[in-house]
């Protein structure tokens, strides 16, 4: 998973209310739905549900008059040179081979391509595919990606992202999930050849009387509870193993020791909007220090926090002590670089340790271009301990660390963030299935910085 979007007020729910279209009339255009479309609502023809704005400007459904196949879309006036639009999640099965599609029109042109992430059952991501992108103006033009879903893959997350000038109405709509069928197996039956029937004497006949006896078995669900988050872990939870003393990177020159009895405002910034993705909320509230830690947390309908470190750098060394309980595979703590100017995806994001409670492996993700491409890493490791997660950004490439140990390198020039980036801290809320989700939690015992 990633940690997209992370500011609050970044992400914007997609209106319901039906405005006029203020593009400019043209002959109908667009692309016919297939019949197996396992998209829940591609052609908005109640409402904005599943459409929504990621990055990148405000939204709304509109209607439209000159596409062949739909009379409604979503639109969004942008506020950025590259903006995203999520689209509804897909339930899939391992080896499945999927074509998404969408269709769009741009004002001034530009290019869109589509983006599927991949989440097992409990919410782990397995696989970041992009497509090709597609000009886009006036008339309106199908972007396609097709793709299989990789192993134990239970959940698509579908997204567009729009390269276009600042301020442009970028529309989407006849959106189509169409999953490839096997054909019939064409089976030839060969008749048995002409035999010389041979008259036989059978055995005698032997019967045989089973009986089978079905247990019936009455599971009682308990009530849903709602519980407290975990307490945070005892205290003095040491420094263990750090990156920065195995390296010899010396003496931190920025940071947070977490040593007060509330969060250092001067620090940090808390959130207080909506959740990843819109998923919930972010609430100060959810955020605690005591006893040299600092705990954040969420509840079950997805109230959690996250925080932003106020000093920007160009290159640098972070290292962060975290610890995460036992708890939601719903929940993913994540620790960030995030791009000062707020350009998300063109000022790349470094996930340098992303995980789920309950989780047994954590994630590096290093994402670049306009297309939020990404390079990764994944590591087994006992979350529930503490450890030391670090990364060290220069001008030739950023590689990641765990209690000293290197296990991410990216060299490529091209993948490198292009501008100074901040540090966050993050507990991200990913519901999913019918259950409640567990309140959950992650520690961190403290934040520090190097220069180079």
């Amino acid at each position: 998973m990633n940690a997209l979007f992370k500011s609050a007020g970044v992400l914007v729910a997609a209106a319901v209310a039906v405005v006029a279209a203020a593009l400019p009339a043209t002959a109908a255009t667009g692309s016919p739905l297939s019949p197996n479309n396992a998209f829940s609502n591609p052609i908005l023809a109640q409402n904005a549900t599943g459409w929504a704005v990621s990055f990148g400007g405000n939204g709304s459904r509109v209607a439209v008059a000159d596409h062949s196949a739909a009379k409604f879309a979503f639109q969004m006036t942008t506020t950025s040179s590259v903006s995203i639009m999520t689209l509804p999640a897909v339930a899939v099965v391992a080896g499945q081979k999927w074509t998404f599609a969408a269709d769009s029109q741009v004002t001034g042109g530009g290019r869109v391509a589509l983006t599927v992430d991949f989440y097992s059952a409990t919410s782990r991501r397995l696989a970041h595919v992009t497509g090709s992108a597609t000009n886009a103006g006036t008339a309106w033009t199908r972007a396609t990606l097709a793709t299989t879903a990789p192993a134990t893959a239970a959940r698509a997350v579908v997204s567009q992202t729009a390269t276009l000038t600042r301020g442009a109405r970028w529309s989407s709509t006849a959106c189509d999930y169409a999953r490839a069928t096997t054909p019939p197996t064409t089976t030839t039956t060969t008749p048995p050849p002409t035999t010389t029937t041979t008259t036989t004497t059978p055995p005698p006949t032997t019967t045989t009387t089973t009986t089978t006896t079905t247990a019936m078995t009455t599971t009682t669900v308990p009530p849903t509870t709602t519980t407290p988050p975990p307490p945070p872990p005892p205290p003095s939870p040491g420094d263990g193993t750090q990156a920065a003393t195995v390296l010899g990177w010396g003496a931190p020159v920025d940071g947070d020791e977490f040593a007060g009895t509330a969060l250092d405002t001067s620090r940090w910034g808390a959130y207080d909007g909506p959740g990843h993705n819109g998923n919930g909320k972010r609430r100060p509230s959810q955020i605690a220090v005591a006893n040299g830690v600092m705990t954040m947390s969420g509840t079950a309908d997805g109230t959690t926090g996250g925080m932003e470190f106020k000093r920007d750098r160009l290159y640098g060394r972070w290292e962060t002590r975290m610890q995460v309980p036992p708890g939601d595979s719903r929940y993913h703590p994540v620790l960030i670089l995030w791009p000062e100017a707020e350009d998300w995806p063109v000022g790349g994001e470094v996930d340098y340790a992303e995980t789920a409670a309950g989780s047994s492996t954590v994630d590096f993700f290093l994402h670049y271009s306009a297309s939020n491409k990404q390079t990764m890493a994944s590591k087994t490791l006992d979350i529930t301990q503490w450890h030391n997660y670090a990364v060290e950004w220069t001008s030739t490439g950023i590689r990641g660390y765990i209690d000293g140990a290197l296990w991410f390198t990216d060299t490529n020039p091209a993948h490198l963030p292009p501008r100074s980036m901040h540090q966050t801290i993050q507990l991200d809320w990913f519901p999913s299935g019918a259950t409640s989700t567990k309140p959950s939690a992650m520690n961190v015992a403290w934040m520090r910085y190097y220069s180079l």
